[in-house]
């Protein structure tokens, strides 16, 4: 099973360069996924349905990712999304890359390179190895489950993905790292959190809809050009949890248009 490890890193140190992070671990990956173009959509699929997935609907690249899954979960799907982006979109091909769960022991060359890449984005081997000397001050052999807490709250990532990524890059041995799994296992990570007062919200699902501004601009602009009824407004805007009624207008009899209606609309605008 071979990707090219060295290039993959390269590749997403020049990502994180591009938007000018300058943190050990990136604090807004849905504003890097903004800038970069592409459409972010969470939905809340509901747990263990499906981690999230990515595609080029008509040019335009979309990443859509679980909001019902823990936010630690969630952005490290939104991260291997852009892994396929970044490397599965070139040319013609516009497969769906759908993400049901993420084994990293899988035969799959695309899969196993957006999970290597979410590493490398997310927990770059040099800033985990800066964050543990001069932020913990530790040497990798004294780092306990609190320091693995730590490292979750600056890198934004889930605690078995901190553990992992310490033992890939060879700081922690095997036993160390069985270790670390033990004392999280003892204590749950939601203690762990609260021994250090830490937000507990990498630990919860956040359950939203969110979907590109872009998309309301649309329909409501449709709307007031009087394009599209009240009634397409209000189940367009349900979607994504507003409420209609503050944007209606005095109703003239107006003909019923379908919502898929609008959905083809929205295809066709996002053409343009």
């Amino acid at each position: 099973m071979w990707i090219d490890k060295t290039e993959i890193e390269d590749r997403a140190l020049k990502v994180r360069q591009e938007h000018n992070v300058q943190t050990y671990g990136i604090k807004d990956i849905f504003g890097m996924i903004d800038q970069r173009g592409i459409d972010l959509i969470r939905y809340p699929f509901g747990k263990d349905e499906l981690l999230g997935f990515s595609t080029v609907f008509e040019g335009k690249k979309i990443i859509v990712s679980n909001s019902s899954e823990i936010l630690s979960r969630e952005l490290f799907t939104i991260a291997h999304e852009l892994g396929h982006i970044i490397y599965d979109f070139e040319g013609s091909n516009r497969d769906v890359k759908i993400d049901i769960e993420m084994d990293e022991e899988t035969e799959d060359i695309p899969e196993n390179r957006a999970f290597y890449f979410a590493n490398c984005l997310l927990m770059p081997e040099e800033q985990m190895i800066k964050f543990i000397k001069y932020v913990l001050k530790k040497k990798y052999k004294e780092l306990n489950a609190l320091d693995i807490v730590r490292i979750q709250l600056e890198f934004q990532v889930s605690y078995a993905a901190a553990v992992k990524r310490l033992y890939d890059l060879n700081s922690i041995t095997f036993n160390h790292k069985n270790e670390l799994f033990n004392e999280r296992n003892c204590i749950t990570s939601k203690s762990l959190f609260k021994m250090i007062e830490a937000d507990e919200k990498l630990l919860k699902s956040i359950d939203i809809i969110q979907v590109p501004s872009r998309y309301y601009e649309y329909v409501t602009s449709n709307y007031e050009n009087g394009y599209i009824p009240f009634t397409s407004l209000q189940k367009t805007l349900a979607l994504i949890g507003i409420d209609a009624e503050i944007l209606k207008k005095e109703e003239k009899n107006e003909a019923e248009l379908d919502i898929d209606d609008i959905f083809e609309e929205f295809k066709l605008w996002m053409h343009h």
